[in-house]
């Protein structure tokens, strides 16, 4: 408790200090930058010239008692956890890190993370937060481009990178174990109140000892790593503002599977959107006093903004879940009862199909799930309404909380690794109440935060009229500084008719209504080439396919490599009474007049059963390279054989 004590009095001096020097204004306005963006950002930059983690503390100064994170029945306190951050902090000073050095961290959600993720913050370092499943090759390139000496590893996925350390020029590994901050019990034994779970995933044990003899590197575990900065007296927060380099966080990997794209962040990412947030105009529920789960990556945006730093923001508790799997995602919703939670649209069906289905799951409730909120990837409108189903029946939220939301429907968040959570759909009954002058009833879409400007702009450059597809263009507060590779800047930015420059999102998208709410639609990638040499995008057919939302769930279209044939992937509603066969025919006739012939020569319809579902990738999002490469099977039909043979010579196709 001294040790604290002391810890917190220096680091208040140093916060003191920092406030006390004059910085000029941190945000650089580009030539056209519309007066509403303007104004936003000097509104949220007033006052708050500094690092991500200082803004932490300023909040949470007269809030050390609390419980800021929840860790198998360990609640660490508000206090306790700038404590150790600032003992963190010391030791990489002691080490010789320096303003702009990078980090490498490859772990799960556990505390000794978030303490390094401030720390790194404190002394103005980098957070390069990356993944084990990334293609080893690829992953080497990135620890040869961070030039660090030092990697910080939790002993849960240190085998998966170890030939990759191994080969690297890295000399230290400080290894964070899943055990450190169990609590234990009279005998100095780990407790783990949850270990009858840990089957599903990972047995909890210290494996420190393991990696040493395995590794050929300095390995050190964390109570060695917060010695070596003991005796360090000087200070060591730097004087960083919120244009400074604050980590590089990485996208799903969709596009290039084994290596996404990494993404670099400005403080300004996570201090604007969480300010914003939590204002009165934003539309959204106070978060004050809630419990948060943290189970999505470390190394995506949208762990480090929704789970993380808005967190911490509005003074709530994390619960950390280290284990990341749909699998396991319903007993660490019974184990930690958080009530705001962003997950999967994957995580959140296999939910509700065990609530519905699974004979364990019998008669569970979840009041206390007050904010389920999809993320990554939309969910379709039929997942969307098998998910407000089970919402209501398993009485999500009924739990009394500092806001009225019942029945609670399901927010969809929204945006990417670039400048992640830009854009929200909120639940329903805030659409009517809070928002019913800004929102459409029932729009399926996205609406963008009031500090977000965007537009929908076709191939020449020209705003899209309303229900107009194009590629969704935007400027944030919250968009990345650019990528770490400097090839990929190239194609970061498009610009308009007028000569304005925009943020490329590389998604098509429609604007819904004279809102901006947005409908976001799929990949410019994600086109069929047709024989006249026009594009037919997945998303049309997807869409069409997916208007039939009382018996379809969702459906993901995949193209067959070295071939002129795509599988239409289709998971039923579980409510649906209808016998797939008919509602695969029906599907037919609805594609046979908005589809050309050809491609329905070339479609094939895959049903997938309940146990099987759709894949999930490490993201969380839906894995279509195992779609792919399931290729062509027996269970394929094709779509040929489901139309009634005398309409064929009816049929008459109109062009979209």
């Amino acid at each position: 408790m001294e040790n604290r004590d002391v810890n917190l009095e220096k680091l208040i001096t140093e916060v003191n200090t920092i406030r006390e020097k004059s910085q000029p204004d941190c945000y650089s306005y580009k030539e056209g930058m519309p007066a509403k963006i303007k104004k936003a950002l000097e509104e949220l930059s007033r006052n708050h010239n500094h690092s991500w983690a200082v803004e932490i503390f300023l909040r949470n100064q007269d809030n050390l008692d609390a419980i800021a994170m929840n860790y198998r029945g360990h609640k660490i306190t508000y206090g306790e956890m700038f404590s150790h951050a600032y003992d963190y902090a010391k030791s990489l000073k002691e080490l010789g890190v320096r303003e702009g050095d990078q980090i490498p961290i490859c772990s799960s959600n556990i505390p000794e993370f978030v303490y390094l993720f401030l720390a790194v913050n404190f002394v103005g370092g980098v957070a390069n937060v990356i993944g084990e499943w990334f293609d080893k090759d690829y992953l080497k390139s990135i620890l040869d481009q961070t030039k660090s000496k030092m990697i910080f590893v939790s002993d849960d996925i240190y085998s998966d990178i170890l030939p990759v350390i191994e080969k690297s020029d890295v000399n230290q590994i400080y290894v964070m174990s899943l055990t450190d901050s169990l609590l234990t019990d009279s005998e100095g034994k780990k407790i783990d109140p949850y270990e009858q779970f840990d089957s599903l995933v990972y047995k909890m044990e210290n494996k420190v000892g393991q990696i040493r003899e395995e590794s050929s590197k300095d390995v050190l575990d964390m109570t060695q790593f917060e010695e070596i900065g003991k005796n360090y007296t000087d200070p060591v927060l730097a004087s960083t503002d919120l244009n400074s380099l604050c980590t590089i966080t990485y996208t799903s990997g969709t596009t290039n599977p084994g290596k996404p794209k990494g993404c670099m962040h400005a403080n300004r990412s996570y201090i604007t959107l969480s300010r914003f947030k939590e204002s009165d105009v934003s539309g959204m529920p106070s978060m004050r006093g809630l419990t948060v789960l943290a189970h999505i990556p470390t190394y995506t945006h949208m762990d480090l903004t929704c789970s993380i730093s808005d967190t911490f923001f509005e003074k709530c508790t994390l619960a950390l879940e280290p284990f990341y799997s749909v699998e396991f995602f319903p007993y660490s919703l019974l184990i930690n009862k958080p009530n705001f939670v962003p997950a999967s649209v994957a995580a959140w069906v296999h939910l509700g199909k065990l609530l519905e289905y699974d004979p364990r799951f019998k008669g569970v409730k979840m009041p206390f799930l007050m904010l389920p909120t999809v993320t990554g990837e939309a969910a379709s409108p039929g997942e969307e309404k098998f998910l407000n189903y089970v919402s209501r029946k398993h009485k999500f939220g009924t739990e009394k909380l500092p806001f009225p939301l019942a029945p609670v429907t399901f927010s969809i968040g929204g945006g990417t690794g670039e400048n992640s959570g830009v854009f929200v759909t909120l639940f329903k009954a805030l659409q009517e109440k809070s928002l019913s002058n800004l929102i459409k009833k029932d729009t399926l879409g996205l609406t963008p935060y009031k500090m977000v400007d965007l537009e929908v702009l076709d191939e020449n450059g020209d705003y899209c009229e309303i229900g107009q597809p194009g590629i969704l263009v935007l400027n944030s507060p919250c968009d990345m500084i650019g990528y770490v590779d400097p090839s990929l800047n190239n194609n970061t930015h498009i610009v308009d008719r007028s000569g304005k420059e925009w943020y490329n999102s590389n998604t098509f998208a429609m604007k819904s209504d004279k809102h901006d709410r947005i409908k976001m639609l799929g990949r410019p990638r994600d086109v069929i080439l047709l024989s006249d040499s026009s594009k037919l995008p997945y998303f049309a057919l997807e869409n069409e396919v997916l208007k039939d939302t009382k018996n379809i769930m969702s459906c993901s279209l995949v193209h067959i490599p070295d071939s002129d044939q795509y599988v239409c992937h289709m998971e039923m509603q579980p409510t649906s009474s209808q016998s797939d066969e008919k509602i695969l025919k029906s599907c037919a006739e609805r594609l046979q007049n908005k589809i050309p012939d050809e491609v329905l020569d070339q479609l094939f319809f895959r049903v997938r059963s309940f146990e099987e579902s759709f894949p999930a990738a490490p993201s969380g999002k839906r894995d279509t390279k195992k779609l792919i490469a399931e290729g062509i099977t027996d269970q394929c039909i094709p779509c040929r054989e489901l139309l009634p043979k005398e309409k064929e010579s009816e049929r008459v196709y109109v062009k979209k």
